[in-house]
């Protein structure tokens, strides 16, 4: 118990030992009371107290997490935007280099020599697909972090 407290209760004691207790009251009777009520008001302070404390540091957290959520995800709508860019840059050029090659094969396209074209629709193909698999792999990488951290 701190000093405070102890002053506290002692003075309050004090102050109501004419009122509670008769003149002629036994010291032993009245030191077990004495004890008894000290424990009793100590328990309801502390009891009062950890549960405002407790209540006011669920609501800092709250707005800790919150803010720390919401950063996450502004982080992460930055890297969506930034891969999306990326993304759909090498899907763009290999669906116009695809294109080239349907129209060839249809007559429509004339090239003087279409392998080049499909080099070129197979290499983006490549890129695609390692963008894809990169992608794919650092978010499952992620994923088993933070299970393992949870884990742990």
């Amino acid at each position: 118990m701190s000093e405070t407290l102890k002053t506290v209760l002692d003075k309050y004691i004090e102050s109501q030992n004419k009122v509670v207790f008769r003149e002629n009251a036994v010291p032993e009777d009245k030191d077990g009371y004495v004890d008894a009520i000290k424990k009793s008001l100590t328990d309801k302070i502390y009891d009062e107290i950890r549960a405002e404390v407790r209540d006011e540091a669920l609501a800092d957290a709250s707005k800790i997490i919150e803010e720390k959520a919401g950063l996450k995800r502004i982080d992460e709508f930055k890297k969506l935007a930034i891969n999306g860019v990326i993304v759909a840059f090498f899907v763009g050029l290999l669906v116009n280099q695809s294109t080239d090659i349907i129209g060839y094969w249809k007559g429509s396209f004339q090239a003087s020599n279409i392998w080049i074209t499909v080099g070129i629709a197979v290499a983006l193909l490549v890129i695609c697909i390692i963008i894809f698999a990169y992608m794919f792999i650092s978010e499952l990488i992620k994923m088993l972090r933070k299970d393992k951290n949870e884990t742990n």
